[in-house]
């Protein structure tokens, strides 16, 4: 079913949490995060766990895992980017709506770039590749 955030990000986006980017994280996957800005790249270190679904979608489609990533949201439906420091702020309102809601990751300086190092992917300029 469709997971719809509009009255939890309204919420952080009413709080104190200085937000500095959303990202809806629906088809394109996690690239969708690219969109934010240029001159910013994230690294994705603990990713939501990955639902079932996907893992049928991989075995009955032969899908390979950087394809999985790029197309799906693989359980991760929403980004919202707050500073380190409110992150754990943000978390625990976000949570009062979407239980399981976690920090993933963090941003950096490597600019248009996402990558997931558990994974073995990361991904730039529309395309995940695996490493």
């Amino acid at each position: 079913p469709t997971v719809i955030y509009v009255r939890a990000i309204l919420e952080l986006l009413r709080s104190d949490v200085d937000v500095h980017g959303l990202a809806h994280i629906t088809g394109g996957g996690l690239l969708n995060l690219l969109r934010l800005g240029d001159g910013i790249g994230f690294e994705i270190t603990e990713p939501l766990p990955v639902l079932p679904v996907f893992g049928l979608i991989a075995e009955l489609g032969d899908v390979p895992p950087e394809e999985m990533w790029e197309v799906f949201n693989m359980g991760c439906g929403f980004v919202a980017v707050v500073p380190e420091s409110a992150a754990q702020r943000a978390v625990a309102l976000l949570q009062t709506r979407h239980p399981g809601t976690a920090v993933i990751g963090r941003c950096d300086d490597r600019g248009g770039g996402v990558s997931v190092p558990s994974v073995g992917i990361e991904g730039e300029s529309g395309r995940i590749r695996a490493v």
